[in-house]
């Protein structure tokens, strides 16, 4: 499958502060609580998906990891074994994502995150309200529909 680029608007406002690469988050600007949870509740209602203990992330992060069987994806488009995506504690609200080269540069290019220093993960800036959240949710889908395929 062929992913072409996103129409992404630009991101508003002043980029957060990032930290990293050990743990790498955001640390400023951080999503309000509600809108996490309800980025969560969708996240895991994602087809074939399962929540695990993160395998690359702090331990109170919340990983999305794909169900064995299902998708032909290599494991190179996962972040270690089956996990794609992960949400980080409420004190950061930003999360990681397994995502194409052009999805990243793109996203980058748009303020909405930025790549991984270390790891082939991209670093999506937790949403600041609702219009922000279904931003991050079409980028939460093409991440989960790049490991869903060959």
């Amino acid at each position: 499958m062929t992913f072409h680029a996103l129409t992404l608007p630009r991101r508003q406002g002043s980029l957060p502060e990032v930290i990293g690469p050990a743990p790498h988050g955001q640390r400023s600007q951080i999503a309000p609580v509600m809108v996490q949870e309800e980025l969560w509740f969708r996240m895991r209602s994602l087809p074939y998906t399962y929540m695990a203990p993160t395998l690359v992330s702090v331990s109170h992060a919340r990983a999305l990891h794909l169900a064995e069987g299902f998708g032909s994806a290599p494991p190179e488009k996962f972040q270690r074994g089956r996990e794609f995506a992960h949400l980080h504690p409420h004190h950061d609200g930003s999360l990681h994502l397994s995502v194409p080269g052009s999805v990243m540069k793109e996203v980058e290019d748009a303020r909405w995150g930025v790549p991984h220093p270390v790891q082939d993960a991209l670093l999506v800036f937790g949403p600041r309200d609702r219009q922000e959240l279904e931003v991050v949710w079409d980028l939460v889908q093409l991440s989960y529909e790049w490991v869903t395929t060959a």
